[in-house]
C-alpha cells in the first residue's frame, strides 16, 4: 500500500511539474512569436527605408540629367537666336522689297516661340504598390518627346491607375507607412488603393490643420 502511495505521489509531482514547463513553453512561444513579428516589422521598415533610398537616387540623376538638357536647350536657343537676329538684320538692311522685309519680321517674331518644359520630375508608383512599383519619372521629358503639355501627360498617367507624388510627398507617406509598419498596423506589399487613401486623408489632416 505504501508503495502505491509512493507512485502515486510520485506521479502527481510529476503532472504537477508537467504543467509548470508547459505553461513556461506556452510563454516562450508567446515571446518568440511577439519577437519575430516584432523582427518582421523591421525588415519590412527596412525595405522600405531601401525603397526610398533608391528612388532618392533617381531623383537626383533624373533632376540632372533634365538640368543638362534645359542647359543644353538654353544655348542651343542662344545660338540660334543670335544667328536668326543677325540674319532678319542683314535682309532688313539688304532689302528694300516689302515682302522680303516683312520674312525678316516674321523670323525674328518666331525665335521666342521655342520654349520648352524641363524639370518636372515626379515619383509614379504603379500596379505593384510600395515597395516594389515606384519609379522616377520626368513628366517634362515624356511631354516634350510627345508634343504635350505636362498636365496632358499628367491626366494620362493618373487615367491609367498610376499615382503620382512630388519628392516631399513621398518622402510624408515613406515615414507615414514606416510608422504604420513598425506598429503592426500594416503589412508589405500596399496596394496603390491603400496608398491613395493614405495619401487623401494625409491631405485632409493638413487642412484641418491649417484652417485651426
Amino acid at each position: 500500500m505504501e508503495g502505491i502511495m509512493t507512485h502515486y505521489t510520485n506521479l502527481k509531482a510529476l503532472h504537477s511539474r508537467a504543467r509548470r514547463l508547459t505553461s513556461s513553453a506556452l510563454s516562450l512561444a508567446a515571446i518568440f512569436a511577439e519577437k519575430a513579428d516584432r523582427l518582421g516589422h523591421w525588415d519590412e521598415a527596412s525595405r522600405l527605408k531601401a525603397s526610398y533610398s533608391l528612388i532618392t537616387q533617381q531623383l537626383e540623376r533624373v533632376q540632372r540629367n533634365e538640368d543638362a538638357a534645359s542647359y543644353g536647350h538654353s544655348q542651343a536657343n542662344l545660338a540660334v537666336s543670335l544667328g536668326g537676329l543677325a540674319v532678319g538684320s542683314l535682309i532688313k538692311m539688304a532689302s528694300k522689297n516689302k515682302q522680303l522685309s516683312a520674312s525678316a519680321d516674321y523670323l525674328l517674331e518666331g525665335l521666342g516661340n521655342t520654349e520648352r518644359p524641363f524639370g518636372r520630375v515626379l515619383i509614379c508608383i504603379g500596379p505593384k504598390g510600395l515597395p516594389d512599383g515606384a519609379e522616377v519619372v520626368s513628366i517634362s521629358r515624356l511631354a516634350r518627346e510627345s508634343n504635350r503639355d505636362e498636365s496632358e501627360v499628367i491626366k494620362q498617367l493618373r487615367e491609367g491607375g498610376y499615382l503620382l507624388l512630388s519628392e516631399k510627398a513621398f518622402s510624408l507617406l515613406i515615414d507615414r507607412l514606416i510608422e504604420d509598419v513598425l506598429e503592426g498596423r500594416l503589412r508589405l506589399p500596399v496596394s496603390r488603393e491603400k496608398l491613395s487613401e493614405i495619401t487623401l486623408s494625409n491631405k485632409i489632416k493638413l487642412r484641418v490643420k491649417k484652417v485651426e
